[in-house]
């Protein structure tokens, strides 16, 4: 018998996995893909995710500290920050390093392994799985669930999901470049309907295209690309178009007896940029300790493990909540009201009080975005825009209190 199962060796689960493996526990680690970190994803980290998890300097494509913003009626507004906000890293390399490094402290990897059934009583969990054409059993004392996002596995604990519509889709590609050297990102309902599509360059000539939406992407992402390849921006295509989902939500609960749930599968993403990795990483490690809490008194009912929710709720459940209503006031505003809050938000002026003061981090949103939408010019702004907006300014504003 293992001492904990962890399903998904994504960000969350490898973190776990290390932390775990390194203290001396018995870990299995079960995934269907072959392929460590091969998930969807433009592959931006904040620097303080990058000193919190190291990266090797090899999976680091570039350094960024600036950025451009087209609006919905094409205007460019550049920001460029005094220091380092972002790294642009070789997703896939840097999750199957994490991986390997919790091999090296004792985990053991099951790869190609499908979960096709999860049960428990007093003394352990079971998880059955699907391998080749064999199927066989993983016991444990205790379960972690980093199986992404839309999980069937989180019914199977006996945890509720999140409800319908608290997810977004995107869809990205790799292509070659022309004339692009800074990330740049594109808003309005002719690219991505009450969202955004990127364009991030990984290097002198590649980078990933992609977009995100509430609304189906019915040929959105061809049509951005067709305006890039126009603008001399896209030359090539490298790789075809992928698809993923995007929780803006934490599910209900994230734990019950003998079970943790981390990362995307919990809803730990970024309701405003879609970015997961690093709470995902901070969830992990969270789940490891309240593993080991749990190991060391033996017991692993959901009343003990009840300390991880109260443990991620501290660190960043606040930016989840402000982060969601900030989402739901952006997708109430309209192109020409999305035109006109850029124009002000993006001035130098206002800049230098939201996204380039000392305090801004790319990594915690929460701050600036209260900052903004309490700012002297852009509260006004935003509740001239009418009865449609007002209602989730006036939520968002509430979500500051604790």
């Amino acid at each position: 018998m293992y001492d904990a199962i962890i399903v998904g060796a994504g960000p969350a689960g490898n973190v776990a996995a290390l932390r775990l493996s390194s203290k001396g526990h018995r870990v299995a680690v079960l995934d269907w893909r072959f392929d460590i970190g091969d998930k969807l994803c433009t592959g931006i980290v904040g620097t303080e995710c990058g000193e919190a998890f190291p990266i090797p300097s090899e999976l680091i494509y570039r350094q960024a500290n600036s950025a451009t913003f087209i609006s919905p009626n094409g205007r460019e507004f550049g920001v460029v920050s005094r220091r380092d906000q972002a790294l642009v890293v070789d997703r896939v390399a840097y999750i199957n390093e994490i991986a390997e490094t919790a091999m090296n402290a004792g985990a053991s990897y099951h790869l190609g392994h499908r979960v096709s059934g999860i049960e428990m009583d007093d003394t352990s969990v079971r998880v059955r799985v699907r391998a080749s054409n064999n199927s066989t059993t993983f016991s444990a004392k205790l379960l972690i669930l980093s199986s992404g996002f839309g999980s069937p596995l989180i019914r199977m604990a006996g945890l509720r999901e999140g409800k319908d519509g608290d997810f977004m889709m995107g869809a990205q590609t790799e292509v070659e470049i022309g004339n692009v050297s800074d990330t740049e990102v594109y808003v309005g309902d002719q690219i991505a309907p009450e969202a955004f599509g990127w364009i991030v360059p990984l290097d002198e000539s590649r980078a990933h295209v992609g977009l995100m939406s509430h609304h189906p992407l019915n040929g959105h992402l061809d049509s951005f690309q067709s305006r890039l390849k126009e603008r001399g921006k896209i030359l090539d295509d490298i790789s075809a178009p992928r698809r993923w989902g995007i929780p803006l939500k934490p599910i209900p609960r994230t734990y019950a007896d003998r079970t943790l749930v981390t990362g995307d599968a919990a809803g730990f993403a970024k309701p405003t940029t879609g970015g997961g990795i690093y709470y995902a990483m901070l969830s992990g490690q969270m789940a490891a300790t309240a593993a080991i809490k749990a190991f060391e008194c033996g017991d692993f009912s959901a009343a003990q493990l009840k300390g991880y929710e109260d443990d991620w709720k501290k660190v960043f459940g606040h930016e989840l909540k402000v982060g969601y209503y900030a989402r739901l006031l952006f997708e109430s505003m309209n192109d020409t009201q999305l035109d006109r809050m850029m124009e002000m938000f993006l001035s130098p002026e206002v800049q230098q009080d939201t996204v380039l003061s000392s305090d801004f981090s790319f990594d915690w949103h929460g701050k600036t975005i209260l900052k903004t939408v309490r700012h002297q010019e852009l509260g006004p702004l935003i509740t001239s825009f009418g009865a449609v907006v007002a209602p989730f300014f006036k939520r968002l504003i509430r979500s500051s209190i604790f």
